[in-house]
Parts: structure tokens; sequence; C-alpha cells
């Protein structure tokens, strides 16, 4: 992860087998596509009903699908995206998860107790950021609670839905102010229990200069926590499929990850005329 976001790269980890984990990685020139095998065990040791299994829960997850698409702002979340496909065709869903939440009723009913008890905290008036950094658990109740609209929306309508950011975000602290260390919480790992497990999750990154061009809103030191911290979470409850695209490449480059990948991974067809696939 370290060599590949430092030198541009891009990659795609797949664990849709039980005994096996492939990782493509896409060169910065986008000329060579290598793809690793890492063994989690001997074949002769494999269980076959531990393997029917775990293809049982990976078809589980397939079937819903739900697909976040982290990044700082202003590492072109939106671009890719509209630039990959077409958000607008019937068979696609795509949300903001700052207005899923934000838009709730849980949400609306307490940010103004919130937000008042804060601004006299503060001594000044909180940004919305700001206010959901500290109310996090606020944050993720609202997301959970409009969860089951998503999965109504893949399972039974047969939508494609793409999220731009998802339930990570509030799991870092302090990123939404500048004069603070941006760490992970310290009761992440119970939070992350209970924050809904995907097929496939987008990691959009960049190097920090690049992304403070298009929108200064973050420090250089933020940027490489929320890199780092992200990958970390990954780990931890790890994404059937977890692609990182790094978006200082040429957007063509990046288009062509995200859908190869896509199509790889059967969330897409090649023939579909919702895509922009080259």
């Amino acid at each position: 992860f370290k060599k590949c976001s430092k030198n541009s790269y891009c990659f795609t980890i797949y664990r849709d087998e039980f005994e096996l984990v492939k990782v493509d990685i896409y060169d910065k020139d986008m000329e060579t596509q290598n793809r690793v095998y890492i063994y989690l065990c001997e074949p002769s040791l494999i269980n076959e009903i531990d393997k029917k299994n775990y293809l049982k829960i990976v078809e589980k997850y397939k079937k819903l699908k739900i697909f976040p698409v982290i990044g700082p702002d202003g590492v072109g979340k939106t671009t890719l995206l509209t630039n990959s496909i077409d958000i607008n065709e019937k068979e696609f869903l795509y949300k903001r998860f700052k207005k899923i939440v934000r838009r709730s009723f849980l949400y609306n009913l307490t940010y103004p107790i919130t937000k008042t008890i804060l601004k006299r905290k503060l001594k000044e008036k909180p940004l919305k950021d700001q206010h959901d950094d500290i109310y996090y658990s606020l944050a993720i109740l609202s997301g959970l609670f409009y969860y089951p609209y998503l999965v109504y929306n893949t399972y039974l309508r047969k939508k494609v839905v793409f999220i731009d950011r998802f339930f990570n975000d509030y799991l870092l602290e302090n990123i939404s102010f500048l004069d603070k260390k941006t760490k992970i919480r310290t009761n992440w790992k119970k939070i992350l229990n209970y924050i809904p497990k995907v097929y496939w999750k987008i990691h959009l990154d960049a190097k920090a200069k690049t992304i403070l061009l298009r929108k200064d809103e973050l420090t250089k030191r933020d940027i490489k926590k929320y890199r780092n911290l992200n990958f970390k979470i990954y780990l931890e409850k790890p994404s059937i499929i977890y692609t990182y695209i790094n978006t200082q490449q040429a957007l063509e480059n990046c288009k062509n990850v995200l859908l190869s990948t896509a199509i790889n991974a059967k969330v897409l067809k090649e023939e579909s005329n919702c895509h922009k696939y080259n």
C-alpha cells in the first residue's frame, strides 16, 4: 500500500476466493498490470465446507450492490464517477453520505441542541463538519437508520448504489479541526462492528499538494493520516473487493481501473450502455 501510494500506482484486492487473495497492480503509465497471488493456506488443507460457506457469504454481499467511494474533498470522487458511468440512468442510484446524515429526522431533531452546546464550548459558530466530528455517534446512527433504504434499492429494485463517502470518515477524530492532529478514535474497532460490510469499496487518493490545489480544506498531515487510517480500517474489516485509485494519474487511466474492476467483479456488464469504458 505504501509503495503504491508513494509511486501513484493503482491496485485492486480481490478476496472472493476462500484460499486466495488476488491483487492487480497498475503502474503509473498504465502500461503494465501485474497480478499477485497470495495463498492463505495450502490447497491440500482446504476444508470444502468452509470454502462453500465463504462463497455463500461472498454471493450475499455481491447481491447488495452498495459501493462506497471514499477520499478527501478535492480528490475527484464526483469527477471520476460521472466520467465513468451515467449516474442518471435508472439502474444507478448516487448518494452523498453527508446529505444522507444531515437530512435524517434524527439529525435534524438534535442538531439545534448540539450545535448550541458546541458553540458555547468553542466560543464560535462551529462548521457542520466540526459538529459531526464531535457528535460522530449522531452521524453514524443517522447513516445506519438510512441504510435499509439503500438495501431496499439494491436488493429489491435492482439498482447499483454508489455513495460519495461512508461511515469511515466518522471513525477519524479531529479531521475537521486544522489545529488538532487527526487520529483514529479509541473505540473505532467497537464502532466498526456496527458498520455494514460491503462487497466493493473504492478508495481515491492523490498527493497532498494536488488535493490542496483543488480544495484547501485539510493539512498535508491530515491527508496522509486519512490515507493510512482508511487502509487500516479496511484491513480490520475488509470488503470483498478493495480498489485504490490514485487520481494523480490521468482521468482516463483512473476510469479504466474503476471500470475494468467493475467488469472483472461482475458488478457491471461489459456490454452495458450505462458505463463509459473504452
